[in-house]
């Protein structure tokens, strides 16, 4: 049986969760976020390869590069939604050259970010592309992605 492979990207902010203790996700790491996807592809029989970068070159380097190797994308944009530096044309480029592969790309978030005054981050949102989205339930955010891209991939 030939497994699935996930990618999870991983943008600025997530390297240090601290941030997250006021919006009630105290004691959150990105150790325990990551644990808590092996966790979850594991017992979906689901390969992960889990990735974390401050660095936007190397955000859409791995786009790009890591997504050839997986079967599909989950991303959490975070701080890189309101940087005036972010290239929100070559990410939307990337990200829709993925769904046109029919490899499943999902956008999460921890926080719920439509919510008034969250100002952590916005949507990344790609028009016309097919990308998912899930917001506002903390690591449970990722979870249902997987669970999401797990149900698509075995239904195609």
């Amino acid at each position: 049986m030939n497994n699935n492979k996930l990618l999870i990207i991983n943008g600025p902010g997530l390297s240090d969760l601290s941030n997250f203790n006021d919006y009630g996700y105290e004691h959150l790491t990105l150790e325990k976020l990551q644990n808590k996807c092996l966790e979850t592809c594991k017992s979906l029989g689901m390969e992960l390869d889990f990735f974390q970068t401050d660095d936007q070159a190397s955000l859409t380097k791995k786009i790009v590069e890591g997504i050839t190797e997986c079967d599909a994308l989950i991303i959490n944009p975070v701080g890189y939604s309101h940087e005036s530096t972010f290239d929100l044309d070559a990410y939307a480029s990337n990200i829709k050259s993925d769904t046109l592969k029919n490899k499943p790309v999902i956008e999460v978030h921890i926080t719920n970010i439509f919510h008034d005054n969250e100002g952590i981050s916005e949507p990344v949102i790609v028009s016309k592309s097919g990308v998912g989205f899930i917001c506002g339930l903390g690591v449970h955010s990722y979870e249902l992605a997987i669970r999401s891209i797990h149900e698509k991939l075995n239904h195609n």
